[in-house]
C-alpha cells in the first residue's frame, strides 16, 4: 500500500466512534476531497486528539492509506482551517437557534 496526502473538507454532521473489543477507539467520518467523498477511519491515540479538535466544514490535510475495503485510513492530520462561527447564536446546549423573520 501506498502513502497518499488529500487536503479537503470533513462533510459528516458528527465524527461516529465505534467500539471494539480491544478498547482502542475507531473513528469514522466523511471526508470531501476533490468533489470525491471518502470513508475515513482514525484510530489509537490521534482519534482522542481527532474527536477534541475537528468538527463539521474544518479544512483538513490527511495522510493515510486505502484499505482493502476501500476506506481511507488516517495516519496523521492537520488542520487547515477551522469553521467560523461568527454571527451564529447558540443555545445553552451548543447547538445553533434557527433564525425567524417574520415580514
Amino acid at each position: 500500500m501506498e502513502i497518499i496526502m488529500v487536503e479537503g473538507i470533513v462533510v459528516s454532521e458528527e465524527i461516529k466512534v465505534l467500539k471494539t473489543d480491544k478498547g482502542i477507539p475507531l473513528c469514522c467520518f466523511t471526508f470531501s476531497a476533490n468533489s470525491t467523498k471518502l470513508n475515513c477511519l482514525i484510530t489509537g491515540k490521534i482519534a482522542y486528539a481527532f474527536l477534541y479538535e475537528v468538527e463539521h466544514n474544518t479544512e483538513l490535510s490527511l495522510t493515510g492509506k486505502i484499505n482493502r475495503k476501500n476506506q481511507f485510513v488516517v495516519l496523521q492530520y492537520y488542520i487547515l482551517k477551522k469553521p467560523t462561527y461568527f454571527g451564529k447564536i447558540f443555545n445553552y446546549k451548543g447547538h445553533t437557534l434557527p433564525f425567524s423573520k417574520n415580514h
